[in-house]
C-alpha cells in the first residue's frame, strides 16, 4: 500500500518532527537551543524531506530559516497526523490526553483554572498546558494547530477559518479594601479614585488607553496609578490592603468580604466579550476534543 510514498528513502517521523519543531520555535537554532550537533542534524533532515517531496521546504533569510508555503503545508499535515497518532497512543494505553490552551493571565487564572479543577474532581483524562499569549498570537496558534483551544476577546478573532463560542462578557469595577473607605464614601467612585492609591493593568495598550479615556471623562488623571503587567498581580496588590484596583469581574472568585466593589457607568466602555475558540480541523483529527469543548462551554458560559 502507498507504493509511491515508500518507494524512496527520506521520509520518517523523526524528520517530520524536526520540521515541526523548527516551525514552532521559529528557526533551527532556537529549536535545538544552540546545540551545534543537533542543529546540523535538523538541517540535514529538513533537506532530506525536501528532496523526498521534490520541493524546497525552507530557505535562509539572513540568519534565519524561513518555511516556504510548501514547508508550511507539510507542517500542518504533520501536526495533524502526529495529533491523531498521539491520541491513538493515549487511548490504547489508557493515559491522559494532552491539550494546549492559549489565553491571557486573567483568563488562565479566573476562567480556565476553575474549569480544570472541575475536570480533575470528575476524574476526566485530560491534561492541559497553559500558554500566556496575546489575542493575535492565539488566533495564529489555533490556525497553525500549535494550540488546541484559546480563550480570546471575541472582537480579536482574526480568521473565519476558526470556530468559536461566546462564553462571557467581562465588566470592570473598582475594588477597594474596606479599611480604606471612610463612612459615607462607600459608593463615591470619583472621590476614592482621587484620594486612595490605585493599581491596574497597563501592559495591555488597548485596555489602558480605554481606561485613561474613561477616567478623563470624570476629570481624573488616568496616569496617576501603579501600573502592572497583569490583572492577577494587581489583585495581589489589592489583597495586600495597600491599593485599590480596577479589575475584571471574573477576579471576584479570588476576593472575599474584606473587599468592597464600587461600580460606575463610566467604566462600561471597557466591557469585553470573550469566546472559546478552536480550529475545526482539531475535532476531525482529535474527536475527543469535542467532549473537551462541550465541557469548557458548559462551565464557562456566564463565568
Amino acid at each position: 500500500m502507498f507504493p509511491h510514498l515508500f518507494s524512496e528513502r527520506g521520509l520518517s517521523l523523526d524528520r517530520l518532527r524536526a520540521l515541526v519543531e523548527v516551525a514552532s520555535a521559529g528557526g533551527i537554532a532556537r529549536a535545538v537551543h544552540g546545540d551545534p550537533a543537533l542543529q546540523s542534524l535538523y538541517s540535514r533532515q529538513i533537506k532530506e524531506l525536501g528532496e523526498f517531496f521534490g520541493a524546497e521546504l525552507a530557505r535562509k533569510k539572513g540568519k534565519y530559516l524561513v518555511l516556504t508555503p510548501e514547508g508550511e503545508e507539510l507542517v500542518r499535515i504533520s501536526r495533524e497526523a502526529m495529533c491523531a497518532l498521539e491520541d491513538f497512543k493515549c487511548r490504547t494505553r489508557n493515559t491522559m490526553y494532552r491539550f494546549t490552551l492559549g489565553a491571557g493571565d486573567s483568563q488562565h487564572a479566573w476562567m480556565a483554572a476553575p474549569v480544570l479543577a472541575s475536570m480533575v474532581r470528575q476524574g476526566l483524562p485530560w491534561q492541559f498546558l497553559f500558554k500566556n499569549l496575546r489575542n493575535s498570537e492565539i488566533s495564529k496558534g489555533l490556525l497553525d494547530m500549535e494550540l488546541d483551544f484559546g480563550i480570546v476577546r471575541s472582537s480579536a478573532l482574526s480568521s473565519d477559518l476558526l470556530e468559536s463560542r461566546k462564553i462571557t462578557t467581562v465588566s470592570y469595577a473598582l475594588y477597594v479594601p474596606r479599611p480604606m473607605v471612610p463612612p459615607g464614601r462607600e459608593k463615591d467612585f470619583k472621590w476614592l479614585l482621587e484620594n486612595r492609591p490605585l493599581t491596574t493593568l497597563t501592559n495591555d495598550t488597548t485596555f489602558y488607553a480605554s481606561l485613561v479615556d474613561c477616567l478623563r471623562n470624570l476629570g481624573i488623571d488616568g496616569d496617576a496609578f501603579c501600573g502592572t503587567q497583569s490583572f492577577p498581580f494587581a489583585a495581589r496588590l489589592l489583597k495586600s490592603g495597600a491599593y485599590m484596583a480596577i479589575l475584571p469581574n471574573i477576579a471576584e472568585c479570588d476576593l472575599d468580604a474584606s473587599i468592597l466593589k464600587v461600580e460606575d457607568p463610566v467604566l462600561a466602555p471597557l466591557n469585553r466579550e470573550f469566546s472559546l475558540a478552536w480550529n475545526p480541523r482539531l475535532v476531525k483529527v482529535r474527536p475527543v476534543a469535542e467532549r473537551v469543548i462541550d465541557f469548557f462551554i458548559k462551565h464557562l458560559i456566564g463565568a
